[in-house]
């Protein structure tokens, strides 16, 4: 027995956890477009939300333009989250101060246009800019504004005719209904597919990989799969190849978009041979102690309308998944636990130091040390990777995410590591 007396708790490592201002990985994540919202929750009144550990307030001006501000008034420290929404910017409640999107007061109706003039007031603000359906802000330092990536699976000129939307998938919380824990442990999910097997089949039952019914819990605690991870120009991938009772084989991989992007396909087989991934999510820091989901989803257009009960690959509910039933009692949780229970019951933030890390974690490792990797890169003055200047070079960067059923011809005939694992 190892005596747990007298054990202490070694401190988190806040190199890769905190996101505050000033913090390294804040600062890293600051130097990137980050969505805060989806486009349709803007409409006439402003939006106060939280990431990175900071507080703004988002708003739609009379024109369509997006602005997202510092909550508190630079008059006398209202919260704008209580202005009114106009033409040309936000209005405070209190004294009624007009701000635009960029944060210039544009009046001030209890003092002369010259005193206003002469003030020359401008309310904290950062850049925001919608696309897909998401409004993002950039938190980094003025000037420094990178293009904004289209990656290939929504982009338009790649995947055909598909109409993108923003969507909180999850609703306030990131994929498998996770909230209350640090982001880092719930992206690092992402390259972890062990924990598919695991804890979404042998433990929590069918939880949505319907590709492998017919295999017995004993076949999928002996003979699992074949995964090998791999590092990639945007980040890190797994590569699943499992073998079917008919012969065919499964194939599954999903990445890792440095720094919190991610692009997971569909957590149920539609039966087709190959299905790419149908949506671009990001795993957004709260605070240090909570995060939330949020997805651009490329949904399918027939007839040149939204096809009609489609439904995207990660949407998950109790129907496919019991796990994902925010209701359940405890005693239910502790027999059929999901994402929720597993990684919230890490701590608020996992204590790398006290993890016994094994081969299966090697997706884990290399997220981690390419995470470190940039955050030198930032200390050297240099750009992370994934950061785009060339608009030319900003569309239809390729992603490598998808669920395919191929036979075992085919999959021997892949040039890449599948094939070599089949």
């Amino acid at each position: 027995m190892q005596s747990a007396y007298g054990n202490q708790t070694p401190p988190v490592a806040t190199e890769l956890t905190n996101v505050e201002a000033g913090s390294p990985m804040g600062e890293l994540l600051r130097r990137y477009w980050q969505p805060v919202c989806t486009s349709d929750e803007l409409k006439d009144l402003p939006r106060k939300e939280k990431l990175l550990c900071e507080e703004v307030v988002l708003f739609r001006d009379g024109s369509g333009k997006v602005g997202a501000l510092k909550p508190h008034c630079s008059h006398r420290g209202t919260s704008l989250e209580w202005g009114r929404v106009e033409e040309r910017g936000l209005r405070c409640c209190f004294h009624g101060w007009l701000y635009a999107t960029d944060g210039r007061c544009l009046e001030m109706p209890c003092e002369t246009d010259e005193f206003r003039e002469r003030m020359n007031v401008w309310q904290p603000a950062y850049p925001a800019l919608e696309f897909g359906g998401l409004v993002f802000v950039y938190m980094g330092p003025p000037g420094t504004e990178p293009e904004f990536p289209i990656y290939d699976i929504i982009d338009s000129q790649v995947v055909g005719e598909v109409e993108l939307r923003g969507m909180r998938l999850w609703d306030d919380q990131g994929i498998g209904y996770v909230k209350d824990c640090n982001w880092l442990q719930h992206y690092e999910n992402v390259v972890d597919p062990w924990h598919l097997i695991m804890l979404h089949q042998v433990i929590s039952g069918n939880q949505g990989h319907n590709m492998l019914e017919g295999m017995t819990e004993n076949m999928l605690a002996r003979d699992m799969a074949k995964i090998e991870f791999e590092k990639r120009p945007t980040g890190v991938r797994f590569n699943m190849v499992r073998e079917l009772p008919n012969g065919d084989y499964f194939v599954r991989h999903a990445e890792c978009i440095v720094p919190n992007a991610y692009v997971v396909p569909a957590v149920s087989h539609d039966g087709g041979r190959k299905t790419r991934a149908t949506e671009l999510s990001w795993a957004v820091p709260i605070d240090n102690e909570h995060v939330r989901g949020i997805s651009m989803v490329a949904w399918p257009l027939e007839n040149g309308k939204p096809k009609a009960g489609w439904r995207p690959g990660t949407d998950i509910s109790d129907e496919v998944r019991p796990g994902a039933a925010l209701s359940r009692s405890y005693e239910e949780r502790q027999r059929k636990p999901d994402d929720r229970e597993a990684q919230e019951g890490q701590r608020t933030t996992a204590v790398h130091a006290l993890e016994n890390l094994g081969m299966s974690d090697t997706g884990v490792v290399l997220l981690r040390r390419m995470l470190r990797e940039q955050l030198k890169r930032l200390e050297q003055g240099l750009d992370p990777m994934n950061i785009v200047r060339d608009k030319s070079a900003a569309r239809g960067i390729p992603t490598g995410t998808w669920n395919a059923i191929l036979s075992a011809s085919e999959a021997a005939a892949l040039g890449d590591k599948v094939g070599r694992l089949a």
